[in-house]
């Protein structure tokens, strides 16, 4: 795995993510952001992880509290819906959001652009709030967005 590509990956995503909150939730998600190393990444409520393989190798994750997810179902959704199709439907977006906005930035990576290939892998979706903590030689990225007074986990870990 080419270690450079790391950050880009999540800066790419940030970007991607942002503007999906922006233009297809029509979310007021602020535009700034900023990309830190960790040993630990504290998991929200509803968490889905991606991993890849081919010619870049990691999981790629997402995380969002119970509120944030049921707003974003209800700026995606037309109609009216119970409080249990919401719920229901909460956890089933955040897998499809980043698999949407990973799916939509590979083909930016550098990796990609240099005659590699990414593959991602069916998402994995995680409920309840968890830590993961970095292997002895791995790396972990993390990466908050912020709306309102809600937060957006993405992260990379290798």
């Amino acid at each position: 795995m080419d270690n450079k590509n790391v950050p880009e990956i999540l800066e790419k995503l940030a970007i991607r993510t942002i503007s999906y909150f922006q233009e297809d939730l029509s979310l007021n998600i602020e535009d700034k952001y900023s990309i830190e190393e960790t040993s630990k990444i504290d998991y929200l409520d509803i968490s889905t992880l991606i991993s890849l393989s081919t010619n870049m190798s990691g999981t790629v994750g997402m995380s969002v509290s119970n509120e944030l997810s049921i707003i974003m179902i209800e700026n995606f959704i037309f109609g009216e819906m119970s409080k249990e199709e919401l719920n229901e439907l909460s956890s089933e977006n955040i897998a499809e959001t980043l698999n949407v906005t990973l799916g939509n930035i590979l083909h930016e990576l550098s990796v990609v652009k240099n005659g590699g290939e990414v593959n991602i892998s069916t998402p994995y979706t995680i409920h309840n709030s968890v830590t993961i903590t970095k292997k002895k030689d791995g790396k972990m990225y993390v990466c908050k967005l912020k709306l309102n007074n809600e937060i957006i986990i993405l992260s990379y870990m290798v």
